[in-house]
């Protein structure tokens, strides 16, 4: 989990090459920042059930954390449990950002778009799921030929 590494302040976007994932030089607080401009519309549509499972995954969440989040009886509505979860990522820094991200990139995508201004990358389960295997197949095969092109320009030059 979380993308960023070899020290270099995390966020992630989607890369040339089939979903590769890149890592990009944004400060956490930066990342936070953009979240926060957007709690209000976050808080309305994520369910944290959705979130928890992979947070935990990662560790950025523990078996108490989950707990509260999603049974607590002072948590009356799934808007004040999903501010609780950010509450709860931002107390984590820079790891809980990139993991909040990386789920919110995969179960929001469009959430995500509006978070960080960059394309989701494309998920090979999500495209199984939504497609089947043609349409998984299709998309590696058009990875394939854009790597074709990316190497034939290389060689070119």
């Amino acid at each position: 989990c979380g993308r960023s590494g070899g020290g270099v302040s995390g966020g992630v976007s989607g890369g040339e090459g089939g979903g590769v994932p890149a890592v990009v030089c944004v400060d956490a607080d930066q990342l936070w920042e953009k979240v926060e401009c957007k709690r209000h519309e976050l808080t309305r549509a994520i369910s944290p059930a959705k979130l928890t499972p992979y947070l935990r995954q990662c560790k950025v969440l523990d078996e108490q954390d989950e707990d509260e989040i999603l049974n607590s009886m002072l948590l009356a509505s799934k808007a004040i449990r999903t501010s609780r979860l950010l509450d709860i990522l931002h107390g984590k820094g820079e790891r809980g950002i990139v993991s909040f991200l990386e789920s919110l990139e995969f179960h929001y995508p469009e959430l995500y778009k509006k978070v960080t201004g960059q394309e989701p990358t494309p998920r090979l389960s999500t495209i199984v799921v939504e497609e089947g295997h043609e349409g998984l197949t299709q998309f590696l095969m058009n990875e394939v030929v854009k790597l074709q092109h990316q190497t034939r320009a290389r060689t070119m030059q």
